[in-house]
């Protein structure tokens, strides 16, 4: 095929961008939205509303070790196409539930399968294949997305959800699939540079690091040290950030943050908008931690973001004002904001792109297992009326992930 000047890059960038903003804002991010109405509607419990989510996280693990070695070997936009499908089909689905069963099942498998397919290993994988150089800029610009969804969605949804119930509003997230994301793939998703004659940073000549790396054996993998290191560090980080984050609108709710108000016309609740603020903070910090991980040593910037993630946590517990306890929500933001780059980039860094579907998946295996038992953990501590030590206890967890972290050395 002939080359096409224009440089298609940042396409693939802002195309993944995305596909994070609306599954992880589908998923994730409006959840907690739900979650008084499905009590009401559905009878269930706070431990089963974690729950859902702990058994995506499981499942979802299961799926990316089987995704990231097929998107190693196959065509990224087929694997987009299947995902998009199986994810916009959950969606519509969940608008039709009668019992908290079936939500939990839809969890573990529509989007457990779906969700990684559409979005964040396969964007993952996509980005990677068109960045070298500039790979952390690009994959953090491309996770704002999913930053984006945790400041705009719940500012959108919250009121959406009054006017039109919770079942309308999960037709409304399907149709977008099929409707949007689907098309969006169908037309700008390109698998490779060199599919239209172009290389990888728009370099003609390029770094000698990535011509050297092939496609690695499965037990290669768990031999490696740096491996271990970098999937420990973040099991350790997603563990204390997903029990936090989860229930940051109902730790906010029970310290008396209910008031609502007006923002840019929006009638917003200081829960919703806490929340909002973490995610706001998560954007900014993964063009940061995107920019210093091309520029600096692997572990000085995964350092950093655990200690801001473990100010932020500490802050959230000892917070009496509702702007000390935004700002700490900020701080928090930006801590976990950068995991998911930064986990990406040293994966890219120690294995190449042509690894980085398969090492992202079996890093799965350990970095996955962990969240859904912090998002539980932290759920019983609710119902229970002991959370605060809980998040302190996140807040732990994440300086040791800090300590592990300080190991990642990449020659």
């Amino acid at each position: 095929m002939s080359k096409i000047t224009k440089f298609k890059g940042w396409q693939m960038v802002y195309t993944a961008m995305m596909m994070e903003f609306s599954v992880v804002g589908f998923v994730f991010y409006c959840f907690p939205l739900m979650f008084s109405h499905l009590e009401r509607d559905l009878g269930a419990t706070q431990s089963q509303l974690s729950g859902a989510l702990s058994l995506f996280f499981i499942f979802s693990v299961v799926a990316s070790i089987f995704l990231g070695r097929i998107l190693d070997k196959y065509s990224v936009k087929k694997i987009m196409t299947i995902g998009g499908l199986i994810f916009g089909f959950g969606l519509l689905s969940v608008s039709f539930i009668e019992n908290s069963l079936s939500l939990l099942i839809i969890y573990a498998t529509f989007f457990a399968i779906g969700g990684p397919a559409l979005g964040n290993l396969s964007v993952t994988k996509l980005v990677a294949n068109w960045f070298e150089t500039n790979a952390g800029m690009a994959l953090g610009i491309a996770a704002i997305g999913i930053s984006f969804s945790g400041v705009v969605l719940p500012i959108l949804v919250d009121p959406l959800i009054d006017v039109i119930g919770w079942r309308n509003v999960y037709l409304v997230f399907g149709f977008i699939v099929f409707l949007v994301l689907l098309p969006v793939v169908r037309f700008f998703v390109i698998d490779t540079p060199e599919e239209i004659g172009q290389q990888k940073d728009d370099l003609e000549i390029q770094p000698e690091a990535s011509k050297n790396i092939d496609l690695m054996e499965i037990a290669d993998f768990f031999k490696s040290k740096i491996f271990w290191i970098i999937s420990l560090t973040f099991a350790f980080q997603f563990f204390a950030m997903g029990g936090v984050l989860l229930h940051l609108p109902l730790h906010s709710e029970k310290i008396g943050f209910i008031q609502t108000f007006s923002f840019i016309g929006f009638p917003v609740k200081q829960y919703v908008f806490a929340y909002s603020l973490a995610a706001f903070g998560g954007v900014l910090g993964k063009v940061l931690f995107g920019y210093l991980i091309d520029k600096l040593a692997a572990n000085k910037p995964v350092m950093l973001m655990m200690l801001m993630q473990s100010i932020g946590i500490f802050g959230l517990t000892i917070s009496t004002s509702y702007g000390l306890f935004a700002i700490f929500c900020f701080i928090f933001g930006m801590g976990f904001g950068g995991a998911m780059v930064l986990m990406s980039a040293c994966f890219l860094k120690a294995f190449g792109s042509v690894n980085l579907g398969s090492v992202r998946g079996f890093s799965g295996l350990i970095v996955v297992p962990l969240q859904p038992v912090g998002i539980f953990i932290v759920g019983r501590a609710f119902d229970m009326n002991v959370y605060i030590e809980a998040f302190l206890m996140m807040g732990i967890v994440s300086l040791i992930a800090f300590v592990i972290g300080s190991r990642i050395v990449i020659r």
